[in-house]
């Protein structure tokens, strides 16, 4: 027995049952939107009935239904106004109203400039927007969106454009991040690199390119910044002796030599290393101009070697017996203030504890125009000041008569 074999253009494959009644398959896929558009009367809109779709615009239809990336189509001159379930977030409350309205009555704030991007594109064209700033009503108020858009044309069996398709990207919260970012960097001086050593890719921030002196069109290199660096610091910021450091870019301080001026500054660095694919390292951190900390310390460091040179070569015997003269001289007109009419002499072996005549034998020691050394160290003491009044000559009579109430309060 032989089987009569049909023709293969005869032959039709089995259909199943969740297919075999769906007039339109290609609205399939599960999709929201897809029954939305399903259930839309298209007969209102130039596009008519699902059953009269030509088949390009099945096509972009099912596509974009089946992606979960925001897109839209905008057919014909008019932009009627198709979309997919991850195109209602960025409609919003507008959602479903947005579908079968055309370029004028979906986004009316945006009619002119979507219109002449829907003109352009049928031409042929493409276009492509990143983080463009919209005004946008998603939610009955003013709000303002950044989105990368990128625009292309659909084209039928002809190949000549009848739709255009756009994918969409809400970038707001990125944008309005990297906003926040640059601002902080600006405002703390503080510049951000990150640093691919096996390619030798450098990508840097525009306060970076500020705290080197580098304009924005500059490429910024390994070689670049070697040319840069002060000779003497020029290990720090490159060279392969650092690749074999677990962090090559940990803190470090180096000078760089603006190529135009000459003028020398300072640079602070810090960064991390990430892995990304546990072989080849990411490295990043962050740089600053530090040259007005570094030289304000260099002030100090000098302001303190003179102070000390001026200290070894000074007379301390002579400054310390005229810092008791003036006590002396301000304990008798403190004296005098208050009626006691009182000779400083008399006041200081008050303040000592000690009889006048101590005190005056301790001056006996000396000419009378000094005071002698074991009244001073006497009054060291009662101080508890080793070096005694060297940096506290010009004491107030305040300061004194709290001391002499207290002898045993420390000098301030």
């Amino acid at each position: 027995m032989k089987l009569a074999l049909q023709p293969f253009s005869s032959f039709k494959p089995h259909m199943t049952d969740t297919t075999a009644f769906d007039p339109f398959p290609f609205l399939g896929g599960g999709s929201r939107t897809a029954e939305l558009i399903r259930a839309f009367d298209w007969k209102q809109t130039s596009l008519g009935e699902l059953s009269q779709w030509p088949a390009c615009l099945r096509a972009a239809t099912s596509l974009i239904l089946r992606s979960d990336v925001p897109m839209t189509l905008q057919w014909g001159a008019q932009g009627w106004m198709l979309y997919n379930d991850a195109y209602c977030e960025i409609a919003g409350s507008r959602h479903p109203g947005l579908l079968g309205r055309t370029i004028r009555d979906s986004w009316s704030e945006l009619a002119d400039f979507r219109a002449q991007v829907v003109r352009r594109v049928l031409d042929g064209n493409t276009a492509n927007y990143r983080d463009e700033h919209v005004v946008v009503m998603r939610h009955g108020e003013p709000e303002d969106l950044w989105l990368d858009i990128n625009y292309s044309p659909v084209v039928d069996e002809t190949g000549t454009p009848v739709g255009v398709l756009a994918i969409v990207k809400n970038t707001t919260d990125r944008f309005k991040a990297e906003q926040r970012l640059r601002i902080a960097q600006e405002a703390g001086g503080v510049g951000t690199f990150e640093w691919y050593p096996h390619t030798g890719r450098l990508e840097v921030s525009d306060q970076y390119r500020r705290v080197w002196g580098l304009s924005a069109d500059v490429v910024v290199t390994d070689s670049l910044l070697a040319s840069l660096a002060h000779p003497d610091d020029r290990h720090t910021v490159v060279g392969p002796q650092r690749y074999g450091l677990a962090n090559p870019i940990t803190y470090a301080e180096y000078r760089r030599i603006d190529p135009v001026t000459g003028e020398v500054r300072w640079i602070a660095r810090r960064g991390e290393v990430i892995f990304l694919d546990g072989a080849n390292p990411r490295y990043v951190g962050i740089v600053m101009d530090i040259t007005e900390r570094k030289r304000s310390e260099e002030a100090l460091a000098a302001s303190e070697a003179r102070w000390r040179r001026f200290t070894e070569q000074m007379d301390v015997k002579e400054i310390r017996h005229r810092n008791v003269r003036t006590l002396v001289k301000k304990l008798e007109l403190d004296a005098n203030r208050k009626g006691k009419y009182a000779g400083g002499l008399a006041m200081l072996a008050e303040m000592l504890g000690k009889s006048v005549a101590q005190v005056s034998r301790f001056a006996a020691e000396k000419p009378s125009t000094r005071i002698g050394d074991r009244i001073a160290r006497e009054i060291e003491e009662a101080f508890q000041k080793e070096r005694g009044w060297m940096d506290h000559a010009q004491r107030s009579a305040d300061e004194v008569g709290s001391i002499k109430s207290d002898p045993s309060a420390p000098a301030r």
